[in-house]
């Protein structure tokens, strides 16, 4: 009798996870996407909330949370491994039937466990209002001309900011050249942005490397936030000029913006408030190198024009950071890739991966702006 109960227990456990997976999935596409009521409720709600609990908790140990749930989770599997081995466990019904119709459910309950919790705790946000509608900017794709004259501006400006870098040279720039406090600078860069532009900037967001240095570029991936842990990691093996764009990028998801061309956007923006010449050169390297994979498809030749006017040390920096990810292509980093485009997909993104383009449309907009507001004498466009 006892048995039976607790097989009823267990079934309806499970049943209660896969019916809040489920609610979850419904609201978070029946909310579609600019949803004021997500941005309002959840985003500038719940999620500051949750914000603020993670890092006055979790945020302050000094160890990535990652490692200690995989310590956890092996400690648990050899627990749960030694229980059935001495036969002091075993959750399974004895009739194969039932053993096959527990495991199942054993798996939607886990998928329901798992969306659940991704979306209460930060997946809401890729429905929150758009960045470009929050800033009323007029997005508008770059024809050739427009395309060219980007290219030629950004150009500019990364070799503008690496001669101001102290100590630089032709040769690729080297981890000594970052500030020691790296982390540190992109948060105050990062919520100075946030905060003109209107938004909260809750707790005080934790974005660690990773090691080993190259699990994640084995994926093809510089860098995650995993919101079940409420952090955000970047590889261990990245170039110096690769650094402070991608901490600052994981940074801008743990801060609520989930869609990868925003979190870009932002990025290039705290790297471009800095007063430091490295970090403000890591913004400004990474938006030519998103307007370059552009020219290199619309528009070749000048492509080749604006490539051969680069500086030496541009030059040995981009030859330096195809060099360092070459060793990690293959079967893992072509999976990644599939892997991360249906992830965005599955988000409703239907541009995929090519999202993280979106980036060049939102600065230019930004940019043609900040230029007008200028123009017309008026100091805080928000």
């Amino acid at each position: 009798m006892t048995s039976a109960v607790n097989w009823k227990r267990l079934f309806w456990k499970k049943i209660i996870w896969i019916d809040l997976g489920v609610v979850a999935h419904f609201l978070y596409f029946f909310s579609g996407r600019d949803s004021q009521i997500i941005e309002n409720v959840y985003s500038r709600g719940i999620f500051i909330g949750l914000r603020w609990i993670w890092d006055l908790t979790m945020g302050l140990l000094p160890i990535p949370l990652l490692y200690i749930f995989l310590f956890l989770l092996v400690f648990w599997m050899a627990g749960k491994i030694y229980r059935r081995i001495t036969k002091q466990y075993n959750p399974f019904p004895s009739v194969w039937k039932n053993r096959i119709a527990y495991g199942f459910l054993n798996l939607l309950a886990a998928a329901g466990f798992i969306v659940f919790w991704f979306y209460f705790l930060w997946g809401f946000n890729y429905n929150r209002i758009s960045l470009e509608r929050a800033l009323n900017l007029n997005v508008t794709p770059l024809e050739s001309t427009a395309l060219k004259q980007e290219a030629e501006l950004a150009l500019n400006m990364a070799a503008e900011s690496r001669r101001e870098i102290k100590g630089a040279a032709d040769n690729a720039l080297e981890d000594p050249l970052l500030p020691v406090k790296l982390e540190s600078e992109i948060r105050i860069n990062l919520t100075g942005i946030l905060k003109q532009m209107g938004y909260p900037t809750p707790g005080r967001i934790r974005i660690r490397h990773m090691w080993p240095g190259d699990i994640l570029m084995r994926f093809h991936v510089s860098g995650i936030y995993i919101p079940f842990f409420g952090e955000g990691y970047t590889a261990g093996k990245l170039t110096a000029m690769e650094k402070p764009f991608t901490l600052a990028h994981e940074m801008a998801h743990g801060l609520g913006f989930a869609d990868e061309g925003s979190a870009n956007f932002l990025a290039y923006l705290a790297c471009e408030s800095s007063e430091n010449p490295m970090i403000q050169y890591s913004g400004r390297l990474a938006y030519w190198s998103y307007i370059a994979g552009e020219m290199a498809v619309l528009a070749k030749e000048e492509y080749s024009d604006l490539f051969q006017r680069m500086t030496p040390g541009m030059i040995a920096d981009l030859n330096q950071i195809s060099k360092n990810w070459r060793q990690y292509r293959g079967t893992l980093a072509k999976i990644g890739e599939k892997v991360n485009e249906r992830y965005l997909q599955s988000q409703g993104i239907k541009e995929g991966l090519q999202s993280y383009n979106r980036m060049v449309v939102l600065v230019a907009a930004w940019r043609k702006q900040q230029a007008e507001n200028d123009h017309a004498g008026i100091d805080d466009p928000n």
